[in-house]
């Protein structure tokens, strides 16, 4: 028995051709390579996060400790190693550079179209519209596919997460050994991706699994918990086989970071954290669009009487709600920890819509379609006004934005204008495809400002020239590795602070510092001097900073 069953059969849709999970994930592969190639070309690694995880992974590769990740020549205890190994075998295949290590992270969010569509098949087997339409619906999420682009290491959560959904799935069925394997693998390698979170995704519906599962296909529930705590054991088992003898290797401190900091410490930080815990309920109509703005999946939504009944639907609101509840009181509250989540949502949609096949209607295109001629008119506008400056009084920034980006823009406006209201299949790849140009024209459109803002290559090829030269380089203020990674540099950065600094620089006369300004001393002139996020980021002399009390203000 299948865990959707109850549901009823989907209405048929008016399209004469029967669209097939293979079909939908081929679009949705070349919607991913779209937008991957587009971040790789249009912008750099943003700090901090993304240069500092590669200039992790680039300590270790220097360094040869696999064990204990390294930043700036220190323990780094923040994050498990996974993202970093992973990132240390494509540049053993490949050889060093910065394109393999920014493809890692985004393979896995190709991986997560996989998981999602052959998680939606083994949910509804009777509904292959499900099964096409959810991969489609989540790379249509613009947020989704802007994170995906980017290497952070929650679309590795993301896959793990959906594996150990669908061992769940598996095990509760007559596949339960397979189910439960697969679990303890998923939840063993998301502990080491990105520490023991994975639990709040996964743990919570494993648990309700009566809300989901009803009576079929479980011999008993205690034979199910049995297995579970089996499996989580397990998993567990295998991220402790990694963490233990880290823990030894990397002394007292590390050890606490990773065995206690990352879980019991992580539960009491959200509550004096700045952002509320209601963020992620109000930021939600945001994070998924177009498709909450999107009337046939509300009317969807709201004739679909079969999620009342069906147990895979349950199972993705059981998913999602648990996750949205215990992010926003466990953990730093940010936008991108719901994309292990987002799935649910996707096949949520995706239910819904093959169950109501909502009829179109004229309200649909006037939704939708004015955002995107709103888009092509601004770009209009913006090509006269870059054509013509000398008769406008434009901004500066605007001669800032890469006229390229009226391109896709474009595009996206036609797939749009194209939908036929009556098959809503096609309009889910059409808007999903409106939605992966929208991405890639708001990184044309800011490709100049991402590159002049912050892109640090040029001052840390300076650092590692000053490094090989045989000098000390310091960093005024907290160092966040942005360096290391960007100027292959080989020793760690020495680290001071604006009240210390020119007792430093009195004592290092002949090494360098790197200090941020928000202008530049009119007496001195640095040996070299960027901008960055709208600030000056300079290398001084020290006995410059020592003789001057306007380089470093205490």
């Amino acid at each position: 028995m299948t865990l959707g069953a109850g549901a009823g059969a989907p209405i048929s849709d008016s399209s004469p051709t029967t669209l097939h999970l293979g079909v939908s994930l081929a679009l949705c592969g070349g919607l991913w390579l779209v937008l991957v190639a587009t971040g790789l070309l249009t912008r750099p690694l943003m700090p901090i996060d993304e240069t500092r995880y590669v200039s992790v992974a680039w300590e270790m590769w220097v360094g040869g400790d696999a064990l204990v990740p390294h930043l700036n020549g220190e323990a780094y205890g923040h994050k498990p190693p996974l993202l970093f190994w992973l990132i240390n075998l494509v540049w053993a295949v490949f050889g060093v550079s910065e394109m393999a290590a920014r493809v890692v992270a985004p393979m896995f969010a190709l991986g997560c179209l996989f998981l999602t569509g052959a998680l939606a098949r083994r949910l509804w087997p009777d509904h292959e519209d499900v099964a096409f339409a959810a991969p489609m619906i989540l790379i249509g999420v613009i947020f989704w596919g802007t994170v995906a682009t980017l290497t952070l290491f929650d679309m590795l959560l993301a896959f793990f997460t959906l594996a150990c959904m669908i061992g769940l799935v598996e095990a509760k069925g007559r596949r339960d050994t397979r189910g439960w394997l697969l679990f303890a693998v998923a939840f063993g390698l998301g502990v080491l991706a990105k520490g023991p979170v994975i639990a709040v995704h996964v743990l919570p519906v494993a648990l309700a699994a009566p809300l989901w599962a009803g009576g079929s296909g479980t011999r008993s529930w205690s034979a199910w918990y049995a297995g579970l705590a089996v499996a989580t054991v397990a998993g567990a088992a295998i991220a402790l086989a990694w963490a233990l003898p880290a823990a030894v290797v990397g002394g007292g401190d590390y050890g606490r970071e990773i065995l206690w900091n990352q879980t019991a410490v992580r539960i009491a930080e959200p509550f004096g954290h700045a952002r509320p815990w209601w963020l992620y309920i109000a930021a939600m109509p945001v994070l998924f669009l177009p498709w909450s703005a999107w009337p046939p999946l509300w009317r969807a939504l709201g004739s679909a009487r079969a999620l009342i009944g069906d147990r895979g639907a349950r199972f993705c609101v059981l998913w999602f709600v648990f996750a949205v509840v215990g992010l926003s009181f466990i953990g730093v509250r940010q936008p991108h920890y719901l994309i292990p989540s987002m799935p649910a949502g996707a096949m949520l949609a995706a239910f819904a819509l093959s169950n109501a096949a909502p009829a179109g209607r004229a309200i649909d295109w006037f939704v939708v379609g004015p955002v995107f001629a709103v888009f092509v008119a601004g770009s209009i506008a913006l090509l006269v006004l870059q054509a013509w400056p000398e008769r406008t009084d434009s901004a500066e920034w605007i001669n800032d934005i890469d006229p390229l980006a009226a391109l896709p823009v474009a595009l996206a406006a036609l797939v749009i204008a194209s939908v036929r209201l009556t098959r809503w299949r096609l309009g889910v790849v059409r808007l999903a495809v409106a939605s992966v140009l929208v991405v890639v024209a708001g990184h044309v459109a800011l490709r100049p400002h991402l590159g002049a803002a912050f892109d640090l290559e040029p001052l840390a090829r300076h650092i590692a020239g000053a490094q090989n030269q045989g000098s000390l380089v310091a960093n005024v203020h907290r160092y966040h590795g942005q360096y290391q990674f960007l100027g292959r540099l080989g020793e760690p950065l020495a680290v001071t602070w604006q009240h210390e600094a020119r007792q430093w620089a009195e004592a290092h006369p002949d090494a360098k510092m790197i200090v941020s300004h928000r202008a530049l001393p009119d007496d001195s002139v640095p040996e070299f001097a960027q901008r960055f996020r709208g600030r000056i980021v300079a290398v001084w002399d020290a006995r410059d900073v020592a003789n001057s009390d306007l380089i470093v203000i205490p």
